[in-house]
């Protein structure tokens, strides 16, 4: 019985998560559309996709000590209900401003979402099984930001761009319903006393800001430049660079991802299995790697190959990165720990499309290759120094 409830609250948890991420990767996708119907300057569109990322920062803390505070499955059903508010304005008022107001609101959906969806994944989990846990979690997501551009790119064919949100808006309110209902996360009677108490908001923050967890920020900081810097112009890399149509270039954005279904579970298994750091450094090499022979590539197919080879290898750190910090934190903080791994993030996502934009209007869009592998080459390094049990 004890098994059959953790697979259902694991379902639960999977399920919002892909709906949730359905509309992570649109506005990357839809950047060389926002540049051409709205006669945008990289450097613009890249502004358009920094300032959701604002939010998210300003959001991200606050949204963390709420996940240690309140009822996890309240958070999610109003993480949810943003998405379907972000998909609905977008797609009634389709203009530059409102487009940047809906990438805004599904930024904080996501923002409100993580911290009580990876506490509670991390809760219900045993200890030995945490990392494959967080691994299916992992994938249910991986699935959501596959399916945005690839829907993208289908709906292209026949429509305008905007029905990509329309699409998505009916299952995500299903489930934003449904969470109301749903226990998600029994809680020990401790720590529900612990959320009823008249603890101080903040409280969390003084057990998770050590030494340890500050080291491990700066992994993420180096990791998030390194992936973004690829993700956020590779279907413009893909359209100027080789060539392709923008719809084609959307749905091969799309299904690194959706490969990465299985890396993301791969990941967790070796995670558990090999350790952290040997795991992290066998999987962020070969990642490195194949950048590397992305950009030295002179074919369109060797081009698309290699970047599915390192989008395989980057999203198998997932699930062994979220559980690093279920090991570093304490229980009734992990929330808020969760909340913290995502600034990073989201510091990456304002500054880097905007330095980057301007580095592509200065030189050429090949220049995101040296970026990203000298950043991964940064990561390697932290890993081997940084320490944790």
């Amino acid at each position: 019985m004890a098994e059959g409830s953790f697979q259902r609250k694991l379902l639960f948890l999977c399920t919002s998560h892909t709906l949730l991420h359905v509309y992570t990767n649109l506005p990357l996708a839809l950047l060389p559309i926002l540049i051409n119907d709205y006669g945008l300057s990289i450097l613009y569109a890249s502004i358009i996709v920094s300032i959701p990322r604002v939010f998210s920062l300003i959001f991200s803390v606050p949204s963390g000590l709420l996940a240690d505070r309140l009822v996890h499955t309240d958070l999610i059903a109003f993480s949810l209900f943003l998405n379907v508010l972000a998909g609905a304005l977008i797609f009634l008022l389709p203009n530059v401003e409102i487009a940047v107001l809906g990438f805004s609101l599904s930024a904080l959906a996501s923002t409100f979402y993580h911290p009580p969806a990876l506490s509670a994944a991390t809760n219900i989990s045993r200890p030995n099984f945490l990392s494959r846990t967080l691994g299916f979690h992992g994938a249910s997501g991986t699935l959501g930001i596959a399916l945005g551009p690839i829907t993208l790119g289908v709906v292209l064919n026949w429509l305008e761009w905007r029905y990509a949100y329309l699409i998505w808006i009916v299952p995500i309110l299903l489930v934003a319903v449904i969470a109301l209902s749903v226990n998600v996360d029994a809680l020990p009677s401790e720590d529900l006393q612990g959320r009823k108490s008249g603890k101080r908001l903040t409280t969390p923050l003084k057990y998770v800001l050590s030494l340890t967890f500050l080291s491990f920020l700066m992994l993420m900081l180096f990791a998030s430049a390194a992936s973004g810097t690829i993700s956020t112009f590779l279907t413009t890399y893909l359209a100027e660079r080789k060539g392709l149509d923008i719809g084609l270039a959307s749905i091969i954005f799309g299904l690194n991802p959706l490969i990465g279904l299985a890396s993301v579970i791969v990941g967790g298994y070796a995670g558990d299995k090999l350790g952290w750091r040997r795991a992290l450094t066998l999987i962020f090499s070969t990642a490195t790697f194949a950048l590397i022979l992305m950009f030295a590539s002179t074919s369109t197919t060797q081009a698309i190959l290699f970047y599915l080879v390192y989008g395989f290898f980057n999203i198998m750190t997932m699930p062994i990165t979220t559980s690093l910090v279920a090991k570093i934190t304490p229980r009734k903080s992990r929330g808020t720990a969760y909340s913290l791994q995502f600034i990073p993030e989201s510091v990456i996502g304002i500054v880097m499309p905007i330095m980057l934009g301007a580095l592509i209007d200065l030189l050429e869009i090949w220049i995101i290759f040296p970026v990203a592998i000298a950043f991964f080459i940064v990561v390697l390094v932290i890993i081997q120094i940084l320490r944790i049990r």
